[in-house]
């Protein structure tokens, strides 16, 4: 990013800090973990709000993966103009490639391994290779994220719900109380085996195993949620 659009990033997220203050009981661990230097933040994905309240606990701005968010208009033109990466049906065979060019130049990239699909809190979704398929061409940490809420402070607006070639994607916000978000430490798997699909599936898998622990480690040993 360049120097505007940099300001513009930090005044976003400086207004995003101002509501947190606010409305959300943020609790967050592993903030340590955070590697320098270009990374992939991996997470899962319960709300249509986890980036947004990640973004302030980040040291530096990141890329990320968007799906159906660039449905609308307004917000890909917004999207577009921080640079972050469009995730749409039409545009998925460039998301590989244009990640993978942001982190050489030494820029992170976020991104829900889920795809745009939300699912419950504790649960985790199939995950899509596109993890393991940037890692494999810049081979930078990994930092799994796991985010947790409880299901009463998440809540839909069916007004927002997109539908994305036949596919219905609801729209959940965690408009305030309770977020969570657990670093998981930075992760550089090495693939052993000669087959690219191999290591392929050897990384997402690994990852998913990661993120899970994470999400149970919060449930269990960091905040009691019921």
């Amino acid at each position: 990013m360049n120097l505007v659009k940099r300001a513009a990033y930090w005044s976003c997220v400086y207004s995003i800090k101002a509501y947190q203050r606010l409305f959300v009981n943020l609790h967050v661990w592993g903030r340590e973990n955070i590697p320098s230097g270009p990374k992939i933040y991996a997470s899962n994905h319960i709300a249509a709000s986890d980036a947004l309240w990640v973004l302030p606990l980040l040291p530096e701005p990141v890329h990320i993966v968007i799906g159906p968010g660039y449905a609308s208009r307004v917000a890909a033109r917004v999207y577009d103009w921080f640079e972050q990466i469009n995730a749409l049906p039409a545009h998925c065979k460039s998301v590989v490639p244009e990640a993978v060019t942001y982190i050489q130049k030494g820029e992170p990239v976020c991104i829900a391994p889920e795809g745009g699909d939300l699912q419950e809190p504790f649960r985790l979704g199939k995950f899509f290779p596109d993890v393991a398929r940037i890692y494999r061409q810049c081979r930078v940490p990994i930092v799994p994220v796991a985010f947790v809420a409880p299901q009463r402070n998440i809540r839909r607006h069916p007004s927002l719900d997109t539908t994305v070639e036949g596919h219905v994607y609801h729209y959940l916000f965690v408009q305030s109380g309770i977020f969570c978000v657990n670093f998981g430490e930075p992760w550089l798997p090495e693939c052993p085996a000669e087959s690219d699909a191999r290591n392929t599936l050897y990384i997402t898998r690994g990852l998913r195993e990661r993120i899970a622990a994470l999400v149970e480690d919060v449930r269990v040993n960091k905040f009691w949620l019921e």
